[in-house]
């Protein structure tokens, strides 16, 4: 029995159980040079070549950090962002009156930094929200909700930007790392989804592109809107031409209130609707 179970957990761990579970990150205690450190340590990651590099760039973060304010320095850290392969973090160097910060967001799949423009397109609106030039985001720190922005190299990060602002920008296929999304299938229907505050919906319905049909959003409230979408088609089916699949259509709800969703399936070009989805979201 217990060869049994010590198989049924090695098993577990191996496979996508865990997929969904927040990055594991550990406190440890330590000295840079002669500064005291409290440091984040990041364990139990997928890949561990990945993780030891992530780490090896935590400590020189904070070693060049130390060296801001000089001797005497006292490092700590706020884990300002948890995803599944996404860890934000806030380097603090204090020394007497002098205190300098660090933002680092790393991404656990490359063991290296994540940056706005791997989640986000660079257009003017996503420029303006983060107040940079083309190209520059080097100020910007991903929180739970939103961006934390600074002003100056190594101040503190004192402006929050909600992802809200800019999420019609978003990299789609990038989304479900970031963002928490709600998932809806057509078992929705009739029903209410609660959600704490706007983001995203993903809506999982069945179509078939070939035939010209496709879901469209038929609520013409400003708040909702559709920022993306993607079809997948069963494993087995891929090598095959016209066959039906997924189709998953991602919504935006931008601000607090009540929206009744409607979705049609239809041909853009064609007022006859072959289907229909609708429910009602209630936004805190």
């Amino acid at each position: 029995m217990k060869t049994l179970l010590t198989t049924l957990l090695c098993l577990l761990l191996c496979s996508g159980a865990f997929a969904d579970q927040r990055t594991t990150v550990l406190q440890e205690q330590t000295t840079l040079g002669k500064a005291p450190a409290t440091l984040p340590f990041i364990d139990g990651s997928n890949d561990a070549a990945y993780e030891k590099q992530a780490n090896s760039l935590i400590r020189e973060t904070a070693t060049k950090l130390a060296k801001e304010v000089g001797n005497g320095a006292v490092i700590s850290y706020e884990v300002k962002l948890n995803r599944p392969s996404l860890v934000s973090l806030l380097l603090t160097a204090t020394n007497g009156a002098k205190t300098a910060y660090q933002g680092l967001n790393i991404d656990l799949t490359t063991g290296a930094e994540f940056t706005v423009l791997d989640f986000f397109v660079d257009k003017d609106e996503v420029r303006e929200n983060l107040k940079a030039n083309k190209g520059e985001y080097d100020n910007v720190l991903f929180a739970e909700e939103g961006f934390l922005l600074r002003a100056d190299k190594h101040g503190a990060y004192s402006e929050f930007v909600p992802y809200t602002k800019v999420l019609s920008h978003m990299r789609i296929g990038e989304a479900g790392r970031l963002m928490q999304i709600a998932k809806l299938t057509s078992a929705a229907a009739g029903k209410t989804l609660i959600m704490d505050e706007p983001g995203l919906i993903a809506i999982k319905l069945d179509s078939n592109p070939s035939t010209g049909y496709g879901w469209q959003l038929a609520t013409t409230s400003p708040a909702v809107a559709k920022v993306g979408s993607s079809f997948t088609i069963p494993r087995q089916e891929e090598e095959r031409v016209g066959v039906p699949g997924t189709e998953i259509t991602f919504l935006n709800i931008a601000q607090p209130g009540t929206y009744t969703i409607k979705m049609d399936y239809k041909r853009p070009w064609e007022k006859l609707t072959l289907d229909s989805v609708s429910f009602t979201v209630v936004v805190k």
